[in-house]
C-alpha cells in the first residue's frame, strides 16, 4: 500500500508540475494545427521486453498506466524487432539504416570506452532531421563509442571496456553524438553497468570522477565516478534535459532521440519507486520507466504539440535472464511467452515493444501485425520529412510509414529481416517464415533448467558462428509464435530460398535495391553456403 502511495504521489506531482507549463502555454497556441512534418520524440528503452508493457501482455504483473493511454491514442505494432539482440547494434542500425554486423562489431558490444562505431562521413537519422531544419538532441546512453583524451597507442580494440588508462577527463571528448548529427546531446557513454560514471553534456564531462565504483557499490564494473555518483538519479535526469530540450524548441520543428538507461541492470529505481510494482526491483524500475513516459506526454501535450509531434516508444532488444527466475517466482513473463530472451535469435530477445502516437494521422487505438524491423527507422523518417538520400546511406532501411498510416500489406513484401545474436549468429525472417542458420538460440547458452520452453543449447564456437552446419530451425510464425515445432527437415526449399536470400543480403553489403556497398567482411567469404 505504501508504495503504491509513492507511485501515485509521483503522478501527482508531476501533474502539478505541468500545470504551470500548460497555463504558461495555453494562450500561445504553438502547434495546435497537424503539420505535414512533425517533431519527433524516439524513445529507445533498454531491455524492455514485449511482455513488460501491459498494453502488450494480458497476464502482465506490471502495470505501465503511460504506455498503455499512449497505445489507445496511437498504434501498437506486435511485429517490431530490433535489429540485434544486444543493444550496441541495435543503436547502430536505428541511427544510420545499416545493420552493424556489417562493421567490424561482429559480435557483443562495445564498452565506455571503446572508439566510435559510426563510420566518418556515414550519414545517421540526426542529419536527415538537421538537413531538414530541425534542431536535433540526443539525450540518454550513447553507446556508440567516442574518441576519450588519451595517448595514442595504436589500434584498440572495439570491446574495450575497463581501460581507461591515460584519459583526461578534462578534455573534449570527439566523435560521439556531436559528430553524428545532434546539436546537444546530455548522457551516459554506455550502459549503466560500464565506466565511466560520469554524465556528459555536448562533448564535456559535466563532473570530473574524483572516486571510483567498486564492485560492492552493487553498481556494474569497477571504475572512474563523478563525486556522488548515484545510478537511480540516471534515468531522471535524462527525462529532464529532454522535456527542457522541448521546451525550448517548441516553436521550432525538433527531433530528440532518448536512448534510455532503463530497465536495463543495474536496477536503479528512484526512492519514490521502490516498491512500486509490488513485484520486485526490475518490475519497479519498469513502473518508472513508464511514469517518466507520462511526464514526456504531459510536456508534450502541455506546450501545445500533440498535434504535430510523432512520439514513439520501442526498446532496443528483449529482456535480460533474469527474466526468468522472475517468471518462476511471480508468473511474469517479461518476454511476454516469446521464446528466449536478449542475445538470442528466438523471438524474445529481438521481438520489442513499438508504440507510435500522432494524432490525426495515425488511427487511435490502432494495431498492426505486419513485421517491421527498427533498421528501417531511417527510411521511414525520410519518408515522413519528404526526404531522398544517397543510395549508400541507409542501405539497409526500407520505410514503413505505410503501415503507421494505417494502409497493411505493401511494407517488406518480398522483403526480409536479418536477426543478429550476441554471438554473431545469423537468422531471416520473410513473411510468416523465420530461418535460423544455428542450432539452439544463437545467444545465451541454455542449460537444461533454465527454460523451461526449450533445454536446447547454443553449440557453436566464435570460428563457426556465422552460419552453424548442424541443425538449422524453421519457423512459420503465423502458426507457431512459441518457436517449438521446428520444419526445417518438412519444408527444405524454404530453407534454401530463405539461405540464399541471407547470402545475398550480406555479401551485396545492403538488403535494399542498389549497388553493392563495401562492408568488413571478415570470415564471410570463407562461408560455405552449400551446407
Amino acid at each position: 500500500m505504501q508504495s503504491s502511495n509513492a507511485y501515485s504521489c509521483g503522478y501527482r506531482i508531476a501533474a502539478l508540475r505541468f500545470t504551470a507549463i500548460i497555463a504558461g502555454c495555453a494562450f500561445l497556441g504553438v502547434g495546435s494545427a497537424l503539420a505535414s512534418t512533425p517533431n519527433v520524440v524516439l524513445v529507445f528503452a533498454d531491455d524492455m521486453g514485449f511482455g513488460d508493457v501491459s498494453a502488450y501482455n494480458a497476464d502482465s504483473k506490471i502495470q505501465t498506466p503511460s504506455l498503455d493511454a499512449l497505445a489507445r491514442g496511437g498504434i501498437r505494432l506486435t511485429d517490431a524487432h530490433s535489429a540485434s539482440a544486444v543493444c550496441t547494434p541495435s543503436r547502430y542500425a536505428l541511427l544510420t539504416g545499416r545493420y552493424a554486423w556489417r562493421t567490424a562489431l561482429k559480435n557483443g558490444v562495445l564498452g565506455g570506452f571503446s572508439k566510435p562505431l559510426i563510420e566518418e562521413g556515414r550519414l545517421t537519422v540526426a542529419h536527415l532531421f538537421r538537413q531538414s531544419g530541425y534542431a536535433t538532441g540526443c539525450f540518454g546512453k550513447w553507446h556508440l563509442g567516442m574518441d576519450w583524451d588519451r595517448p595514442s597507442r595504436g589500434d584498440e580494440e572495439y570491446g574495450m571496456r575497463n581501460n581507461w588508462e591515460g584519459v583526461d577527463f578534462a578534455k573534449r571528448i570527439r566523435n560521439g553524438p556531436l559528430s553524428n548529427g545532434f546539436d546537444r546531446f546530455y548522457g551516459i557513454s554506455a550502459s549503466l553497468d560500464m565506466p565511466p560514471y560520469v554524465f556528459i553534456e555536448d562533448d564535456h564531462v559535466v563532473d570530473l570522477p574524483t572516486s571510483r565504483l567498486k564492485h560492492e557499490d552493487k553498481g556494474g564494473r569497477p571504475g572512474p565516478a563523478s563525486p556522488g555518483w548515484k545510478h537511480k538519479h540516471v534515468t531522471g535526469t535524462i527525462i529532464d534535459k529532454a522535456i527542457e530540450f522541448v521546451g525550448d524548441n517548441r516553436t521550432n520543428p525538433f527531433f530528440a532521440y532518448i536512448p534510455l538507461n532503463s530497465p536495463h541492470t543495474p536496477h536503479a529505481p528512484s526512492d519514490a519507486f521502490v516498491g512500486a510494482s509490488g513485484l520486485d526491483i526490475y518490475g519497479d524500475f519498469m513502473v518508472e520507466v513508464d511514469y517518466h513516459v507520462g511526464r514526456l506526454v504531459q510536456a508534450i501535450d502541455g506546450l501545445g504539440l500533440k498535434y504535430n509531434t510523432l512520439l514513439i516508444v520501442t526498446s532496443d532488444n528483449g529482456p535480460e535472464t533474469n527474466m526468468f527466475s522472475r517468471l518462476q517466482n511471480s508468473g511474469h513473463d517479461s518476454s511476454g511467452a516469446l521464446l528466449g530472451a536478449k542475445r538470442d535469435n528466438w523471438e524474445g530477445g529481438h521481438r520489442v515493444p513499438f508504440i507510435a502516437r500522432w494524432p490525426g494521422m495515425i488511427d487511435e487505438g490502432s494495431a498492426n501485425s505486419d513485421p517491421v524491423c527498427l533498421v528501417d527507422l531511417f527510411a521511414t523518417f525520410a519518408d515522413i520529412l519528404g526526404k531522398s538520400f544517397p543510395e549508400e546511406a541507409g542501405p539497409d532501411s526500407v520505410s514503413f510509414f505505410p503501415i503507421l498510416k494505417g494502409e497493411s500489406g505493401a511494407y517488406r513484401a518480398d522483403h526480409g529481416i536479418i536477426h543478429h545474436s550476441s554471438l554473431g549468429a545469423f537468422a531471416i525472417r520473410r513473411g510468416d517464415w523465420k530461418l535460423l542458420l544455428h542450432a539452439g538460440s544463437g545467444g545465451n547458452n541454455y542449460g537444461p533448467q533454465a527454460n523451461s520452453r526449450r533445454a536446447a543449447a547454443y553449440k557453436g564456437t566464435l570460428e563457426n558462428r556465422l552460419f552453424d552446419t548442424g541443425e538449422r530451425q524453421l519457423y512459420n510464425l503465423r502458426l507457431d509464435l512459441g518457436e517449438a515445432q521446428n520444419l526445417a527437415a518438412e519444408r527444405p526449399e524454404i530453407v534454401l530460398e530463405l539461405t540464399d536470400l541471407a547470402r545475398q543480403y550480406i555479401l551485396d553489403g545492403r538488403s535494399t535495391p542498389g549497388s553493392p556497398q563495401e562492408f568488413v567482411s571478415d570470415e564471410w567469404e570463407q562461408i560455405d553456403w552449400a551446407n
